[in-house]
């Protein structure tokens, strides 16, 4: 049997506002041009509550037995009947009370103390208000960690369906005035305002407002947020998981009693649980091998498309290694009477020059290289070597995606070079591919050889191999 066989009631909603009035004509000629549009809201038809599965209990309608409160314009007037009648019906069934507020709405106000502000959202008794401060166009609000399913999941559908303007919210409690007055009574009481999206400052665009006592949820949002997309997250996430009694009373086919369950339902839910756990459980392992992963991957990527000096050196010294080279650093050495490196592959031997240049490197880099080749037989302990190879990082100010493909772009210069001359960003590429072959004959020349190196690809499985992988060879 389908569930639209099932005999579910739909689910009272109690909407601080009035139902939708048909849009007013338009008078021609009646606008003075001067008038500033509202920010546009997405209302709902009266054909649109039934498809969504709730009935709205607007004013002057019972709201004892609602499921929950959405206010499309502000926080509901917590001081008039309709909602005073909702959370005494929530109290004594003993659930929590789901308020949907959207903050914004109506005129803006403007001082000098509190900048532009927005209206706020009075919250109930005494734990004072929200306020809403609109925020630049452009911001792009981030998640929050540690959110609920539900919280997660409305969070995605604001990023999804942003409103015409976000607003900075901040709680304010209500504090005792005047010089004379040493404590009011009843006292501010305490709650908190956690956020579910964060602005690029860290402050709260969307939240959930909450009592000490738990008793009740506020989930403020954008005015202008599509009243659809708040209806079905209401229905789909935040009743089952807030107000669960709600959906019972409704006969929803969203929530179902595990006493009624039968022997194949119950086992084929408790494998899908299993499924989810073993599912969670290789995500995390996964999400620690690529964060190491890119432990290692991050120093060396900025090391070789953005890295000067010794780091630069670094990091070409790491991908011949990775190549599988045996390379020395002769800085220490030698100093700036020999080359930077001298890597060795299958019998050849070659000196490494590193340099870097902002711009396109000048023409005189390669003369380094051979000078370092002239010098090098009369250092003390040395052997003969098979060339150089000079690597030039360039254009270090663009993106590598703008920089030139060659290090010089002046053919009639570069066919005349003696040496081979490489970019860095080159080799970072041949190192992300693991094109061993292509980096070793670029840099050693034919070496007879286009055997992998054993080291060359991380293990899969660390567990597999006494070998180190690639991750070990290179974490410093």
């Amino acid at each position: 049997m389908s569930t639209s066989a099932l005999s579910a009631a739909l689910i009272p909603l109690h909407i601080a506002g009035e139902p939708a009035a048909p849009p007013a004509p338009v008078v021609i000629g009646a606008s003075t041009g001067t008038e500033r549009p509202p920010a546009p809201t997405a209302r709902l038809e009266a054909a649109d509550w039934a498809a969504l599965g709730v009935e709205p209990r607007w004013r002057g309608q019972e709201t004892g037995d609602c499921a929950a409160v959405l206010s499309p314009l502000s926080g509901p007037a917590t001081g008039r009947e309709p909602y005073k009648r909702y959370a005494e019906g929530a109290r004594q069934r003993g659930e929590t009370a789901l308020v949907i507020a959207c903050i914004g709405a109506g005129k803006q106000t403007h001082n000098v103390f509190s900048d532009t502000v927005a209206s706020g959202i009075h919250l109930p008794r005494y734990h004072g208000q929200i306020s809403a401060s609109p925020l630049p166009a452009g911001v792009s609000p981030e998640l929050t960690d540690g959110l609920d399913h539900a919280e997660h999941d409305l969070a995605t559908r604001l990023l999804n369906n942003p409103p015409h303007t976000w607003f900075r919210l901040t709680h304010l409690k209500d504090r005792p005035s005047g010089h004379g007055a040493a404590r009011v009574y009843p006292p501010p009481g305490e709650g908190e305002l956690r956020p579910i999206l964060v602005d690029g400052l860290g402050a709260p665009v969307a939240g959930v407002w909450m009592p000490a006592s738990g008793s009740a949820r506020w989930f403020v949002v954008p005015h202008g947020t599509d009243q659809r997309l708040l209806v079905q997250w209401l229905v789909q996430h935040a009743l089952p998981a807030y107000v669960p009694g709600a959906l019972t009373r409704a006969r929803s086919p969203l929530v179902r009693d595990p006493a009624l369950a039968t022997e194949a339902e119950t086992r084929l839910v408790e494998t899908i649980a299993e499924e989810q756990r073993t599912h969670e459980q290789r995500q995390t392992e996964l999400q620690q091998q690529l964060a190491a992963l890119r432990a290692v991957a991050d120093p060396l990527r900025d090391r070789l498309l953005f890295g000067t000096g010794h780091p630069l050196e670094d990091a070409v010294h790491d991908v011949l290694v990775a190549a599988g080279a045996t390379v020395t650093r002769l800085d220490a050495v030698y100093g700036t009477n020999s080359a930077d490196l001298l890597a060795q592959y299958n019998g050849r031997r070659v000196l490494v020059e590193v340099k870097s240049s902002n711009n396109r490197p000048p023409q005189s880099l390669p003369d380094k290289l051979l000078k370092h080749l002239n010098t090098w037989p009369a250092l003390p302990g040395t052997e003969p070597v098979d060339g150089g190879v000079l690597v030039v990082n360039y254009q270090i100010k663009l993106p590598p995606a703008q920089r030139d493909a060659e290090v010089y772009t002046d053919r009639a210069f570069a066919d005349a070079l003696t040496v081979p001359v490489i970019g860095s960003a080159c080799l970072f590429d041949w190192w992300r591919r693991e094109d061993w072959d292509a980096m070793r004959h670029a840099v050693f020349g034919d070496t007879g050889s286009s055997q992998a190196p054993e080291t060359a690809v991380p293990d899969a499985d660390p567990k597999a191999s006494g070998r180190p992988g690639l991750l070990s060879r290179l974490r410093r």
